[in-house]
């Protein structure tokens, strides 16, 4: 089976095993509905579990998983990786991208490597490129036509405008 990266356990809250989640996609009332299967990446392996109830509070995703409705249960998953079988993907429009798609993607301007995505953020204004640059330093970009010329998801890059002050 295939699968999707759509977020990250970051901790629990309460006694009741809720994992607060760092999403990586845009379509968590999708991914995470009652009765919707995900998988947990844990000591190498995918386990399934359904998703009892979701909610978002102040923009932080919380899950509570079905038969796992106590922290005991559900701390040690502190860390990993959430993923959904990449059969249950929502379909994309052109110029549409997973947020696990963006990340890791090296950066250009001008032909010269500037760093590359670490991080999606998501403003009120739209998405902004997180990109870690060579310096080590972020610079924040948005993601939208004006300043990103190319996305080539197989070769692995994003090339961006020139800009006085961009970077």
């Amino acid at each position: 089976m295939e699968y999707l990266k759509v977020g990250k356990i970051l901790n629990t809250r309460g006694l009741k095993g809720e994992l607060k989640i760092k999403s990586l996609t845009d379509f968590q009332e999708d991914r995470y509905q009652k009765g919707n299967k995900i998988y947990i990446h844990f000591q190498n392996k995918y386990l399934e579990f359904e998703v009892l109830k979701y909610r978002s509070i102040k923009n932080q995703d919380m899950l509570i998983l079905k038969s796992n409705e106590d922290i005991n249960l559900v701390e040690k998953y502190k860390g990993s990786d959430i993923f959904v079988s990449s059969e249950s993907d929502i379909t994309l429009y052109e110029d549409e991208y997973h947020i696990s798609e963006i990340i890791g993607l090296k950066v250009y301007q001008k032909e010269i490597l500037i760093g590359s995505v670490v991080d999606i953020r998501d403003y009120p204004q739209g998405d902004y490129l997180d990109i870690l640059l060579e310096t080590k330093k972020h610079a924040y970009i948005p993601f939208r036509d004006e300043f990103v010329i190319e996305v080539n998801e197989d070769e692995e890059y994003i090339k961006i405008v020139e800009m006085e002050g961009l970077i």
